[in-house]
């Protein structure tokens, strides 16, 4: 079996969806398995000696794609003429041989377009993910009006494609949350299969488990500074915290300059720094300085940067609400109620002030949180979970599928789709 895997991103640099996509096809080759990436050619630069040459498809810039990025409000329909252009491709492939995997985006709501007579399985998926009802007002105007129409359009799009009941199997890893989107859209219960969003890689659970109540009372936290990822509620959070307690902020984005006047204005100079971005080969070394990762995400749909701290043993501070709420059990992380943005504040502050001065309760966090993670996320096992649908969609039918047949082609390493076709 071949194994087609779409991505619109794939990169060690372009978050979480686009890593996991990079990290997977890593994975499957080091199994030996026969595998294909096919991405978008913005991602060329990025994948440079990250993938065996004739491992990757890139797909550049349709007339129409580019006419949706110059044209205001049209850069969402960007997707779904990528995915037309990967039908094309992969239709240069023996549809008895193959097996598509549509692995990002994670949006149920995302237009496909598999070609007709091929195998394909989608996910995992964890979208519709709003904003916890005390923090709406945090939504731009097109998110609200998403949040509205959300139901609707799901049941819309369910009437006109079958996306989801052709698939062979659509992987879950968003939950009752999306289990209800896929319903509106109708996809049948039988073809959901739940599965974890990431894997980890090995190299973490090498690793011996941090002892975090040997480090001072200094916390972290990690992301894209835009607000759904919380980092002015752990600000906030430490202005209400013991006098000790630190906290240092690795990444950029949009808000920085809103952060650091916060900061400022709390008079936190002292005790906050900015860190800017943090190289993902020094992760878990730099983690393992800190007492805790602060995570008080609004909007997350899975949590890569939680499932790798519970990996290395830093106890988590989160939401209870969205992705996170699927990652741990109390217990394997330190939840607060996601109500009102002072409710979460002070619980943010009392986490922290119990981690800095319950020692004990540290290290029993990290114990569990270790535990659970060599439990579920390693890549092997993850990898292994997607890779099994796609198998088991290929033995279902083998010899069977019979439209939509053509040649098959090896295509050479960076080859792009236009000159990739029947």
């Amino acid at each position: 079996m071949k194994l087609l895997v779409v991505s619109t991103n794939a990169a060690l640099t372009m978050g979480g969806e686009a890593m996991k996509a990079l990290q997977y096809v890593q994975q499957l080759l080091a199994q030996g398995r026969d595998v294909t990436l096919i991405t978008h050619d913005r991602c060329r630069a990025a994948l440079a000696g990250q993938l065996p040459e004739g491992r990757v498809i890139y797909v550049r810039d349709s007339a129409m794609m580019r006419a949706c990025w110059r044209t205001p409000g049209l850069a969402r329909l960007v997707n779904s003429f990528f995915h037309l252009e990967v039908a094309r491709i992969c239709r240069d492939f023996d549809p008895d041989g193959v097996v598509i995997h549509y692995l990002c985006p994670i949006s149920p709501v995302e237009q496909r377009f598999p070609p007709k007579g091929y195998r394909y399985v989608i996910g995992p998926l964890s979208g519709n993910i709003f904003y916890p009802p005390g923090f709406r007002h945090l939504a731009g105007r097109g998110l609200r009006l998403q949040q509205r129409i959300y139901r609707p359009l799901q049941k819309l799009l369910g009437l006109f494609s079958r996306q989801f009941a052709r698939a062979e199997r659509v992987l879950v890893s968003g939950y009752d949350r999306t289990r209800e989107a896929l319903d509106w859209a109708g996809c049948p219960p039988g073809r959901i299969e739940e599965v974890w969003d990431a894997g980890l890689s090995e190299a973490l659970f090498d690793r011996p488990r941090i002892r975090p109540a040997e480090s001072p009372p200094r916390f972290v936290w990690i992301g894209r500074m835009v607000p759904y990822k919380g980092a002015e509620l752990a600000i906030r959070a430490l202005s209400h915290a013991p006098e000790q307690s630190q906290l240092t902020l690795y990444g950029d984005g949009p808000q920085r300059a809103e952060l650091e006047a916060l900061v400022r204005e709390l008079n936190l100079g002292a005790r906050v720094t900015f860190a800017g971005w943090l190289p993902h080969d020094a992760l878990a070394d730099t983690l393992g300085r800190f007492r805790g990762l602060m995570f008080p995400t609004l909007r997350e749909a899975n949590g890569i940067i939680m499932q790798e701290a519970m990996a290395i043993g830093l106890p988590v501070v989160t939401l209870r609400w969205g992705g996170p709420l699927g990652l741990a059990e109390e217990g394997e992380a330190l939840f607060v109620d996601a109500g009102s943005q002072g409710q979460v504040v002070r619980d943010l502050a009392g986490a922290m002030q119990r981690l800095a001065y319950e020692p004990d309760l540290a290290e029993r966090i990290s114990q569990a949180a270790r535990a659970k993670a060599e439990a579920a996320f390693p890549w092997g096992r993850v990898a292994d979970s997607w890779y099994a649908a796609a198998r088991a969609a290929h033995d279902r039918t083998a010899g069977g599928s019979q439209e939509g047949r053509a040649r098959h082609v090896d295509v050479p390493s960076g080859v792009d789709s236009d000159q990739h076709r029947a």
